[in-house]
Formats: C-alpha cells, structure tokens, sequence
C-alpha cells in the first residue's frame, strides 16, 4: 500500500474509534417532535411539563400554522379526566379559542367532537354533584346558583319575619 492509503486508513480509524460525546436533546425543533415529547410527558403524567413544552414550542414558533395547531394540543391535554391540575371548564375554553382561530385548522373535527365530549362530561360531573346535596350541606355547582339559593332563603326569613310582626302588633288576635 502506499503512503497516501496508510494515512487516509489511520484517519478514518482514528474518526470511528473516537468517543462521541452524546447530543443532548435540544427544545422541540420540530412539530413532531414538540407532540411526541408531550405525549411522553402525559404517559408519565406530568401535564404541566407537557403543557410547558407545547408552549415554549408555540412561544418558538409564534405566528406558524404550526404553532397555531398546538394549541388543540394543549386544550385536549387540559381535558383529559387524568389531568388533575386542570378542569374540564379550561379545556372547553380552550377547544373555544382554537375553534375560533383564524386560517385552516387541521384538527377541527376532533377538536369539536373534543369539545361536546367535554361539555357531556361537565353537565355529567354538574348533575353528580346536584345529586350529593344532603339537607343542609348543600353543594351548588355555580356561583349565580348559591346567589338564588341565598336570596330565596332571605325571601322566606322576610316573610317569616313580617308574620311576626303582624302577630305581635295584634296580640290579642
């Protein structure tokens, strides 16, 4: 062998048997990879480290088609009955604001199908708690139920009140 060879050889041994330092995973670079990755995260369930990751990539990649899409992405993970730092209420809001984007949307059917699931689910969750309420110990699903709840319980407490009154302004009756 010539000289040339010998040395082109050692080289390109020396390159294969050098230690390779390993890449360390840079951010989601890609949609693919951004999905993926949050997907793992669900599977371990940690949403909120899913949820970071499908933001930082919308953050990333801000006015993208893309970006855009990541939002379904999110809202389905907000909804998912497994995530308990969430509530169905948010992923309704959020399947809203990806449903009233602007441009193309790819995942529209799901995202409405997503959305009426959820809404079943709510009024599901709404109807059990309806159903817990024991005497006194009532539990009221909104805010504006308990504000009715109260303001008819202060109507019969003014009645009430007026009969007494009545009652004793004619003690002799």
């Amino acid at each position: 062998m010539n000289r040339r060879a010998l040395i082109a050889i050692a080289f390109v041994a020396a390159a294969c048997g050098a230690p390779r330092t390993p890449a360390l995973p840079a951010p989601a670079a890609t949609f693919g990879v951004a999905i993926e990755t949050a997907r793992l995260r669900v599977e371990a369930g940690d949403y909120p480290g899913a949820d970071r990751i499908l933001a930082d990539y919308a953050l990333r990649n801000q006015g993208t088609p893309d970006a855009r899409e990541i939002s379904f992405w999110r809202a389905m993970y907000i909804v998912d009955p497994a995530n308990r730092t969430a509530s169905v209420a948010q992923g309704i809001r959020a399947l809203d604001i990806y449903l009233s984007s602007e441009g193309a949307i790819w995942y529209r059917p799901q995202a409405e199908v997503l959305r009426r699931t959820a809404l079943v689910l709510q009024s599901v969750r709404q109807a059990q708690v309806a159903r817990q309420v024991n005497g006194r110990d009532t539990v009221f699903i909104s805010r504006e139920e308990e504000i009715a709840a109260l303001r008819d319980q202060l109507a019969k407490a003014n009645a009430e009140l007026e009969r007494i009154k009545k009652r004793l302004a004619n003690p002799g009756r």
